[in-house]
């Protein structure tokens, strides 16, 4: 597949393998779009652009919007593109889109129609990240957010920070994502993202307030899809569980008891096994090396110490994967993809999964003797 090479010469944008030939000034660089459906089924389309002058560096005078949102409503998805023409002088360019936005009732309803639309739109793209809203999407798409002024931008930047927290090259959380999972048992996870506020906080005062989680925006758990359609939610531990048991994490940090004391690890270069080991019985071994974090033990660490503390975390970790498959079961979600596997096909709920666990805790601070 040819990759199209963008060219910028005296003002024209220039498009390597296509016959686009477009001025800039011409353009409206979109970093965000959010979508609703209204109780009357009409379509509500955010359409966030950049203003360039305001994103550049100014050492004095009023802060100014980084970008402009525009809104559009339609009783299809097709129009709202459409619409776009009576509201603004420039044509929409979304090569440099950072992500989507969808209404959580939206979601509910399911994303067949979008993603349908977005797949047979050749300036549409699918491969960036969509996460769904359970405030109002006006709400999410009109805030101001600190350090970064791009909205769009910060929220890519943020699930950016979460992949390489976990050790994933980009989150499966993106629309092709979603189309790709929709003929599978497996569900697909898309976070949810909130907003701290009662008002969306649209104008530029806003970054002259010091207190950055005032008004501003936050991720907190995950949605469930399946066939495109939002079944319901769950926690950020079940999301951050269902990454590691389907090998998506390398990494996770985890806390555990040792004797009353809590430990804190960070969990480096996780990795899945899975065997059958009858039709009917799933073994599922998982091994991890250990970095630790905080040990609020009051005793010098010994070998017999750290044994204690990977028995403690082995057992613990142990629980809470039963756990995840007993939420699974109760859900009727197939989280661990039983069920795209020959042996579990059509029947992913009468298969036992056993979990054996296994770490070695390596990776030690600059001192084993706490202070006194």
């Amino acid at each position: 597949m040819k990759k199209k090479l963008l060219v910028l010469v005296s003002g024209l944008l220039l498009c390597s393998g296509c016959w686009d030939m477009k001025e800039i000034n011409q353009l409206a660089i979109v970093d965000m779009i959010a979508i609703d459906r209204d109780e009357n089924g009409m379509f509500n389309a955010y359409y966030q652009v950049l203003n360039p002058p305001s994103i550049e560096a100014r050492r004095s005078g009023p802060a100014k919007a980084a970008v402009y949102t525009y809104k559009t409503t339609s009783p299809t998805m097709g129009r709202t593109l459409e619409q776009t023409g009576a509201v603004m002088s420039r044509n929409l360019y979304t090569s440099h889109l950072q992500c989507y936005v969808v209404s959580e009732r939206m979601a509910r309803e399911g994303l067949f129609k979008m993603a349908n639309y977005l797949e047979n739109y050749k300036e549409r793209r699918t491969n960036v990240y969509a996460i769904v809203s359970e405030d109002p999407v006006s709400n999410v798409i009109n805030t101001f957010t600190l350090l970064d002024r791009v909205p769009g931008r910060n929220i890519r930047l943020l699930l950016d920070w979460h992949a390489r927290r976990f050790g994933i090259n980009k989150l499966p959380t993106r629309m092709k994502d979603l189309v790709a999972g929709i003929p599978f048992s497996r569900p697909t996870v898309m976070p949810i993202i909130q907003y701290t506020g009662d008002n969306a906080a649209s104008l530029s005062d806003r970054l002259e307030d010091m207190n950055a989680t005032k008004q501003s925006l936050k991720f907190n758990g995950g949605a469930v899809f399946i066939r495109a359609k939002m079944v319901g939610k769950i926690s950020d531990d079940i999301k951050n569980n269902y990454y590691v048991l389907n090998g998506y994490a390398t990494r996770k940090q985890e806390a555990f008891k040792l004797n009353g004391d809590t430990i804190a690890v960070e969990m480096r270069n996780i990795q899945i096994k899975r065997k059958w080991l009858a039709k009917d019985k799933l073994h599922i071994r998982m091994y991890t090396k250990m970095g630790l974090i905080n040990n609020e033990q009051d005793k010098k660490l010994t070998i017999q110490n750290i044994k204690e503390m990977e028995t403690a975390f082995n057992r613990t970790y142990q629980k809470k994967c039963e756990e995840f498959v007993h939420f699974a079961l109760e859900k009727d979600w197939d989280m661990l993809g039983i069920g795209d596997t020959e042996q579990g096909r059509d029947r992913w709920k009468e298969v036992q999964v056993e979990f054996e666990i296994r770490s070695k805790l390596i990776f030690l601070g600059n001192t084993i003797t706490p202070y006194e």
